[in-house]
């Protein structure tokens, strides 16, 4: 399949060595900024597997951060927090997370007004100003939404079309010899009623409408800046502006450097309060060692501690915030310094995934039988987490933190915190697998030591359940490149919010949904009748949820009990095995003063409030 449409909104994650700290897509987790990139999840990609010049040239006033790998800075296209955390950055969009915090607050809007059925929304624009000197106007977000929507760049149409629900028409077209409904480019319901009002109608209320507004996705960017949408010729090539960004963030692009660096510099003309910096260096580093030299080299002034380097016995915490945070040091660290310190649970998820299709039920059900969700969190992991047994975090799930862990102690069908090795054994004798016939299957996971162990320990487990499993470590894009064409049979992703609840992440049990064959599927299991017997299930839940998607109390109560329904399919056919909720750290010298993150991920922080005082 290709990848340049989208019926996605994934942020998968992965994780980079930390046990929270995990790299993303922007559909995929995002990084938690424990292993150092801090605001980019996305993959740690790595070039830089020296572990840095402790005398490398930094330039003055710039913050010096690492990240990973990044595929575009388009943000209708982009699907990875690593890139990400650099177009939140350098574009603005109607709303926003403050400082990755859940509750969403006004950006480029000035104020705002809903209809009395929670339908239409009426934004009244702040003065702003693109990067390019054009003013923002009411138009470019009408074109920018129709990018989203319509572009064959854009991978997050589903965001906008099905999410979101901005009304729209639909055309009739033929794929793969099947006729199919598409959306019809010019119809979407987004109204620019004059130069600084814009209006956007929604096909039926939906309970997160601001907090969707706040994805980068949805950010302005200038009218007919390319031409892959009707009406526009472009005034840049599309691969120049993808890698060349023109926003209204509070820093504009200078450069990037494929696989080493990006580079921003302050803007002057922000709207809001400008940079207390002069810019953001992100450095590109793959390799956990090498990130971890990195930040005791003081060549980042956030510092990734990868698990094979984390000891919780360095942690002093002087403070707990009314969000959760704790806040305090962490040291001394292998250079002698200690460092600042900050954590918070994370509204996300880390997961195994099967390919349904190539994966047999009985060996997706040994690996849940295995799996011992505990013992991972605290040995590979360094408890920078807390065992997953739902898709769904524990802050948001139906009911809250104590009906999860009721509902997991009492329900969940594979062992709870135990390792269930005669049962997994046992359901692979009964489909007929035993000593002299082994199944044979490959594991693929992002470059993480971290993961490599928890996924040495399954395998040396499976052996005795007659389950040969190979490893294989692959670059996070050329993952998620092989995941959306259907080529993996096992392996480990991440989700960080996009929104704060739960169909945000259940999205991803919707079996239309996680069919490769089709254009960018929302996960890469491919769940259907044919692979699963509660494929079904799990189809009527999304069904129910997708029809109850108001700000109401029935409304409410009515998705609280189809996202345990999908909870439990999940069970059922194990297309996904939850393995932990992670721990959002952030690692920082003294002469960085930054604000602490929220539950909804560093990449959601924009840097310029950030200041640098003298390096030592």
């Amino acid at each position: 399949m290709t990848d340049n449409n989208s019926l996605s909104r994934r942020r998968f994650l992965q994780a980079t060595g930390g046990a929270a700290s995990a790299v993303a897509i922007a559909g995929c987790t995002g990084n938690d900024g424990s292993d150092g990139s801090d605001g980019g999840s996305g993959n740690q990609s790595g070039n830089n597997s020296g572990g840095g010049n402790a005398n490398r040239d930094m330039k003055e006033g710039y913050l010096q951060l690492t990240n990973s790998s990044i595929e575009t800075l388009d943000p209708v296209a982009n699907t990875g927090t690593a890139g990400g955390t650099v177009i939140v950055n350098t574009y603005d969009s109607l709303m926003m997370y403050p400082d990755g915090e859940a509750a969403v607050e006004q950006l480029l809007a000035s104020e705002y007004e809903s209809s009395d059925d929670n339908t239409t929304y009426t934004f009244t624009l702040k003065d702003a100003t693109f990067h390019n000197g054009n003013d923002v106007t009411a138009q470019d977000f009408v074109y920018s939404f129709e990018r989203l929507a319509a572009s064959d760049n854009s991978r997050r149409t589903y965001f906008i079309l099905d999410s979101l629900g901005v009304a729209h028409e639909t055309k009739t077209v033929t794929q793969d010899g099947e006729e199919t409904e598409v959306y019809k480019p010019g119809t979407l319901a987004v109204e620019a009623v004059d130069e600084k009002t814009l209006e956007i109608t929604l096909e039926k209320p939906f309970h997160a409408s601001l907090e969707m507004l706040a994805y980068a996705s949805f950010a302005a960017v200038p009218e007919g800046i390319v031409g892959d949408v009707e009406g526009h010729d472009g005034e840049m090539e599309y691969n120049k502006f993808a890698n060349n960004p023109v926003g209204c963030g509070p820093y504009q692009f200078e450069s990037w450097e494929k696989g080493t660096a990006v580079e921003v510099s302050k803007f002057d003309d922000y709207h809001g309060t400008a940079a207390k910096n002069e810019g953001v260096h992100w450095q590109i580093i793959e390799d956990t060692q090498a990130l971890y030299n990195w930040g005791q080299n003081k060549n980042a002034d956030v510092i990734g501690i990868p698990s094979s380097e984390y000891s919780a016995d360095k942690i002093s915490v002087d403070e707990e915030d009314d969000l959760g945070r704790e806040i305090g040091t962490y040291g001394p660290m292998r250079n002698g310094d200690t460092a600042n310190y900050m954590s918070i649970p994370e509204i996300s998820v880390y997961y195994v995934g099967f390919n349904m299709e190539a994966v047999p039920k009985p060996v997706r059900q040994a690996f849940a039988h295995a799996m011992n969700q505990q013992t991972m969190v605290e040995e590979v992991f360094k408890s920078r987490g807390e065992p997953a047994y739902h898709f769904t975090p524990p802050s948001i799930y139906p009911g809250g933190a104590k009906e999860y862990a009721s509902h997991a102690e009492g329900s969940y069908p594979y062992g709870y915190n135990t390792s269930q090795l005669d049962k997994a054994r046992q359901v692979m004798e009964d489909a007929g697998y035993g000593p002299d016939n082994m199944y044979e299957i490959q594991w693929t996971q992002y470059e993480s030591t971290t993961w490599e162990d928890m996924a040495k320990i399954l395998r040396d487990q499976l052996q005795s359940a007659h389950i040969n499993m190979s490893i294989e470590k692959a670059p996070f894009s050329t993952l998620l490149k092989r995941g959306r064409n259907g080529n993996m049979e096992v392996y480990t992703l991440g989700w960080i919010a996009d929104w704060p609840a739960p169909d945000n992440f259940l999205q991803l049990l919707n079996p239309p949904q996680t069919d490769t064959s089709k254009a960018a599927p929302t996960s890469y299991i491919n769940w259907s009748s044919e692979s699963g017997a509660a494929a079904q299930q799990a189809t009527d839940a999304w069904s129910t949820i997708s029809n109850n998607l108001g700000p109401t109390d029935q409304a409410g109560n009515a998705r609280s009990e189809a996202y345990v329904k999908m909870e439990e399919a999940n069970w059922e056919d194990v297309g996904f095995i939850p393995v932990y909720h992670s721990l959002g750290e952030r690692f920082w010298y003294d002469w960085l003063d930054l604000a602490p993150h929220g539950g909804m991920g560093a990449e959601r922080q924009k840097y310029h409030e950030a200041e640098l005082s003298e390096r030592k």
